[in-house]
């Protein structure tokens, strides 16, 4: 059992000072990165996650009636329903609660209605996975308190049910995976086709993890995401159609990437990407951070030019970012259009590198960027 974060213990000390009790079920789940594997999720490859040391926090305790009232402490507001009549969301906070006890009570009966009390510290908008972090510290604090069985890739596809029928975001499993089921101090290599998960040691002595925020906000329901997974679903069934072999995405090969279609570059860029999370493993493995570096910013090149899911911001973050000598390397996070970039920086002075680079951006850009070291932490946990 991790350690309760300090924003869980917010939430406790917050839930009982508005209804006057203390919670029956605190939950929390944590924001993740991704080192290697933008985009592969939704397309059977492979990635590279770990869960950051921010979360997303759930207090909760039943109530004896039908009735539902759940404060959020980021967004100052209370919803309140029935149960048996939920009413229609306003706010988009909101939305995510509706779609959570629709999703959960279709497949599971909620025993009454609840009280609960939610608040994170991942920053919004940035490509970190607070929404995925959401929707996992919900559905464990439900799957707790109404001890339902439900086994964790089951659990993942509630949580990705929710973003894609109440969010419209057709999202992969990445982030709910790298939420619930990360290990500290690892990295997860996931492959997505036969969902399995090996935990590889991230434990670099000379090596910070270093986020930075471009001040742009990250909309993937209103983004090109969609069309990028439907560009992929096209370029696969073209390729099918040549060579009957090729059963899904793994099965491509930068042979079969001969048409120049608008679906060539997005497909050689999985391929290639899937290789480059192989590479990864070996240097974890290895303790090569400089190599690891070099393919962190191929990821980012490769986002960049061949799947196009950068913008300029991200773009000079990354620039900026590797031509400093205390960086191995830069990539975007996330699905892309905004948010933040992951930089490999040495250990010794992660501060001045943020300053730095965050200093030379504002030359550029009228935004407020921001910088965070992270540590890799655990997934998951309820009490």
């Amino acid at each position: 059992m991790n350690k309760r974060p300090p924003v869980a213990q917010a939430c406790l000390q917050s839930f009982a000072e508005w209804t006057g009790t203390q919670p029956a079920v605190v939950s929390w789940a944590p924001g993740r990165i991704n080192v290697i594997g933008g985009h592969t999720d939704y397309n059977d490859g492979l990635a590279m996650p770990a869960a950051i040391n921010r979360w997303i926090a759930v207090a909760l305790k039943p109530r004896e009636d039908k009735r539902i009232r759940v404060r959020s402490l980021d967004f100052d507001g209370v919803y309140e329903a029935s149960l048996d009549a939920l009413e229609a969301p306003g706010d988009s906070w909101e939305r995510f609660i509706v779609g959570l006890i629709e999703v959960f009570s279709e497949e599971h009966a909620l025993p009454s209605g609840f009280d609960a009390l939610f608040a994170g510290d991942i920053p919004d908008g940035a490509g970190l996975s607070s929404s995925a972090a959401l929707t996992v510290a919900w559905m464990n604090a439900l799957r707790h308190w109404s001890r339902t069985e439900i086994d964790a890739w089951s659990l993942v596809r509630l949580c990705q049910k929710v973003e894609h029928d109440y969010l419209g975001v057709h999202c992969g499993l990445l982030d709910q995976v790298g939420s619930l089921l990360s290990k500290p101090g690892h990295v997860m290599q996931v492959d997505f086709r036969d969902e399995t998960i090996r935990y590889v040691p991230a434990q670099f002595s000379n090596l910070r993890w270093v986020v930075l925020h471009t001040g742009v906000r990250r909309e993937l329901a209103d983004s090109l995401f969609s069309t990028r997974v439907r560009e992929c679903a096209e370029g696969l069934r073209a390729v099918q159609a040549h060579d009957p072999l090729v059963m899904s995405m793994r099965d491509v090969r930068l042979e079969h990437l001969t048409e120049r279609r608008v679906w060539t570059p997005r497909l050689r860029h999985l391929v290639l990407e899937n290789e480059r999370v192989q590479k990864a493993a070996e240097y974890f493995a290895s303790g090569d951070v400089r190599s690891l570096g070099k393919l962190v910013t191929q990821t980012h090149m490769s986002l960049r030019d061949d799947y196009a899911v950068s913008c300029p911001e991200l773009d000079a973050l990354v620039e900026i970012a590797v031509g400093d000598p205390r960086c191995w390397g830069a990539r975007m996070v996330g699905g892309g259009f905004g948010g933040c970039t992951l930089n490999l920086v040495q250990a010794d002075e992660p501060e001045a590198f943020v300053e730095k680079v965050l200093a030379e951006y504002r030359t550029r850009f009228a935004l407020k960027p921001r910088g965070f070291c992270f540590s890799l932490v655990g997934g998951a946990q309820v009490e």
